[in-house]
């Protein structure tokens, strides 16, 4: 049995704390239900008020969602972006850190992941590859509002990039962190077609790399790109 009686003098946070832990450790699987509100109960030694507040704020904190009616319960999430980007804007705003160098960071780290991928890449990544960049022309054939297509441009890149490395964790916080610049960025009703194009050729240029094997070449674009990408946001 993964969970205890909880501690009489913090049951309410001991329930969260002990539900959170069996998450993070895998003990409870995305998608995995927890026991029924009853069973919980019992096993906690609390009342299902006291319960169903704990479940409220796991269901806050974006770990599990609850489903209701017959074959509803509480049931764990799959992680995601939203829990990590809100978490992340929380200690930009409480000046924990400056968004430089959350930028340097993602910078960084996306130049290991790019060349992760160039070091993995097979000729079965063609067709992806080849699709990737279709799927980014049709992006700006299409378009949409302000600086979103640039980001939406690179997180269709980065989830490439995870897919074809084998590591979606990178691809989950480097897309959580562009998603703190894209919000920190001023806001524009628009964005010229030729920065569209440039944005759409560094990102050619870095699969390019990637179908190479130039791993240094791959991280080195990858880096300036993710730099160029957030200079609006450093700049305001």
């Amino acid at each position: 049995m993964m969970f205890k009686k909880a501690k009489q003098n913090r049951i309410f946070q001991d329930i969260v704390d002990q539900v959170q832990q069996a998450v993070v450790t895998g003990e409870l699987a995305p998608g995995e239900k927890l026991p029924p509100e009853r069973e919980m109960c019992t096993i906690f030694n609390t009342s299902r008020g006291t319960l169903r507040e704990a479940l409220r704020i796991l269901e806050q904190k974006k770990l599990i969602s609850i489903k209701l009616g017959a074959g509803g319960g509480a049931i764990v999430r799959e992680p995601n972006l939203e829990l990590i980007t809100e978490n992340l804007l929380f200690l930009i705003q409480g000046r924990q850190f400056p968004l430089r160098q959350l930028v340097s960071m993602a910078a960084e780290v996306s130049g290991i992941l790019a060349s992760m991928a160039a070091a993995k890449v097979s000729v079965t990544d063609v067709g992806p590859m080849k699709q990737l960049a279709a799927t980014l022309t049709r992006l700006m054939e299409e378009g949409t509002d302000g600086e979103d297509i640039l980001f939406a441009m690179d997180f269709l890149l980065l989830a490439e990039l995870g897919r074809i490395a084998d590591n979606p964790v990178y691809t989950l916080l480097l897309q959580a962190i562009l998603q703190v610049v894209n919000q920190s960025a001023p806001r524009k009703t628009s964005t010229e077609d030729e920065e569209q194009k440039r944005h759409y050729q560094e990102i050619r240029m870095i699969i390019y790399a990637i179908a190479k094997n130039d791993r240094k070449k791959a991280a080195l674009l990858t880096r300036q790109h993710i730099h160029r990408l957030a200079s609006p946001a450093l700049s305001s």
